[in-house]
């Protein structure tokens, strides 16, 4: 922008209940021959949807406003309430069935964006887990509208760069496509708006389901903006499984003239050892706390949960990730089928569901579960793999500060010793023909719950690839917001893909 020149005003813009900009001209007389400067800003639109991973949308019980998955609180202190359920009361309660998204969560400056664009409560922002999103959600979206701060240098005559410009020339380190943002690109990225919407899903359904809601969701966002559009696409920023919702959309639905890109965070491409790990010894932290400490808590749930349940390993994995070992014998499974030999398996003791923990009339719930995965699962997973959007960036986690599961290993142990008030039978031990084993993970890298194996996307047509050094719940971390260009890389990643999606539209709708 120009500087200010002698008897000049700056005016700012003011936005009409469209989002329109418009300027409130000053009185002044002739003689006084003020001028007045009205900074041409951004009006086309070209909306960004974020698409939270699994436990990271909010949950209620269908047609009420009980609230079943909620964590708004400072650190999750909201999932204490959790510590005393009963496993009848988790499966009741975590039942996809009885279960809907709910919109009324935490929101951070709900009307900090003005009129510029629908309140973020209207654009979904209560539907996403507050401990998780809150705040990288409130940090993309003032990266993405701060031209105000280039009105600000104009009146002021300062020269602060925002966090487009300081991304200018910077390397990230992208392993495939690294290519620095030009002045030019910036530049263009301010003749648009970006608002962010939030899709927050029933991560407790297929998948498939989610996609589906999906396209209603993203044809509304796009009505919104109706005659504002500078293209009539969305953005999609995905985390973890928020990633294979956005794919099958894109590519099995033919969602694909919606979307102008997708970048994925810490996406499980092709699962993860990790949610055989989760059903057989329950999970850790505050969520192990909601859905399950240990099998008999967790099991019920997962197994009625198609969307948990697409997270496993299919065949593209690989073969072998579940490893017995004993002094006389190993085995490495699958061979060939995943869910034949484990995920279908009723006999075998490294099975992956326990018939006997499923609660209610377990043979009744037995059968359900296997016309679940035959149905559910196995389509979504097989169908989905290989498939991606044209116009693709991803990051992954590929650090050794946090161990995750490439394969797992049920290790033969001698029988622990008994401790006082810790149970002999925790979920880690499986006792067999009076051999103890235990379960362990091979602790490789990755972002402590996705293997690098599983997080690289190996599609070659990739736009840009980073490995980042992020644990898998806080991928979206903001960094150190108080240095001039102190954001982690995977939310410069982030926003640096955007810019570059926008640098090719190329004609207005």
């Amino acid at each position: 922008m120009m500087q200010v020149a002698e008897k000049e005003i700056v005016i700012r813009p003011e936005y009409d209940e469209n989002g329109r900009a418009y300027y409130s001209l000053p009185n002044a007389r002739a003689e006084d021959n003020l001028v007045v400067a009205c900074p041409k800003v951004a009006e086309k639109v070209i909306p960004v949807v974020f698409l939270p991973g699994v436990m990271g949308s909010n949950l209620k019980k269908i047609d009420s406003d009980k609230k079943v998955w909620r964590a708004d609180l400072f650190q999750g202190a909201d999932a204490l309430a959790w510590t005393t359920k009963s496993k009848e009361q988790r499966k009741a309660l975590l039942n996809p069935l009885a279960t809907e998204v709910d919109l009324t969560g935490k929101v951070l400056y709900d009307d900090l964006d003005g009129r510029m664009f629908p309140s973020r409560a209207a654009r979904g922002w209560g539907s996403a887990l507050y401990k998780s999103y809150g705040e990288p959600l409130h940090i993309l979206q003032c990266m993405l509208n701060d031209g105000h701060i280039l009105i600000d240098n104009l009146i002021d005559g300062t020269r602060r760069r925002t966090a487009r410009q300081l991304l200018i020339g910077e390397d990230l380190g992208a392993e495939k496509g690294e290519e620095a943002l030009t002045e030019a690109e910036v530049r263009r990225s301010y003749d648009y708006l970006f608002p962010v919407h939030v899709f927050g899903y029933n991560w407790l359904k297929s998948n498939a389901d989610s996609a589906d809601n999906l396209d209603r969701y993203i044809k509304k966002v796009l009505g919104t903006y109706r005659g504002r559009l500078a293209v009539n696409k969305v953005i999609l920023v995905t985390h973890s499984m928020g990633g294979l919702v956005a794919r099958h959309y894109s590519e099995n639905m033919n969602g694909r003239g919606n979307i102008l890109g997708i970048v994925h965070g810490v996406m499980p491409d092709l699962g993860s050892p990790a949610a055989y790990r989760r059903m057989k010894t329950g999970e850790r932290g505050i969520v192990g706390a909601v859905i399950g400490a240990d099998a008999a808590n967790l099991m019920p749930v997962l197994a009625q949960s198609p969307g948990p349940l697409q997270l496993l390993p299919g065949k593209a994995y690989g073969m072998g990730w579940l490893k017995i070992h004993s002094a006389t014998e190993k085995m490495d499974k699958p061979k060939s089928d995943p869910y034949t030999e484990i995920y279908l398996d009723e006999s075998d003791w490294w099975r992956l569901c326990e018939k006997d923990l499923l609660l209610d009339d377990t043979v009744i719930e037995w059968e359900r579960y296997k016309d679940r995965l035959k149905n559910d699962v196995i389509e979504f997973i097989e169908k989905l793999n290989g498939k991606y959007h044209s116009s693709t960036y991803a990051f992954y986690g590929a650090s050794e500060r946090y161990p995750s599961d490439d394969h797992l290993i049920w290790q033969k142990i001698p029988a622990p010793r008994p401790v006082m008030g810790v149970p002999l039978d925790l979920p880690v031990y499986r006792h067999v023909a009076g051999k103890t084993f235990e379960l362990t993970s091979s602790g490789g890298a990755g972002d402590g719950t996705v293997p690098l194996r599983a997080g690289r996307i190996a599609f070659s047509g990739i736009r840009s690839l980073l490995a980042a050094d992020v644990d898998h719940e806080g991928a979206y971390a903001v960094g150190d917001t108080d240095t001039e260009n102190g954001l982690s890389v995977a939310m410069k990643f982030t926003l640096r893909s955007i810019i570059k999606m926008a640098s090719e539209v190329t004609s207005c709708v």
